[in-house]
């Protein structure tokens, strides 16, 4: 009899790790990810390479060859920006990361021409 109780025992152990050894290396090739990229609206005024994001009212421009930003332009560039903007959406949180397809898309782009 204890024999049998050695052989049911064991036989209930080699199913247990059979049905669970699966679930342990399953294969996940059925799972899926989904990366949404979120489009941001800029403002482009091409004639002097300016950026404007109106949701968090900021401006991109080109100081010295380097990239800056802020809420407000330097004086000298507010005349720029009254008008011949065009309206632009691009998948990155800055513009000037997209700046070589901006030129070639919109560069010689004014809003008139919409």
């Amino acid at each position: 009899m204890n024999i049998f109780r050695t052989a049911l025992k064991a036989a209930a152990l080699a199913l247990v790790v059979t049905l669970a050894v699966p679930s342990v290396y399953a294969d996940d090739t059925d799972t899926k990810v989904t990366v949404t990229k979120t489009k941001h609206k800029y403002v482009y005024y091409g004639d002097h390479d300016i950026y404007f994001a109106p949701e968090s009212k900021t401006y991109y421009w080109q100081s010295n060859g380097t990239w800056t930003s802020g809420t407000t332009l330097p004086e000298e560039y507010t005349g720029y920006v009254k008008n011949g903007g065009v309206n632009i959406e691009l998948d990155v949180d800055k513009p000037y990361e997209r700046h070589d397809y901006v030129i070639a898309h919109y560069k010689h782009k004014h809003h008139d021409d919409d």
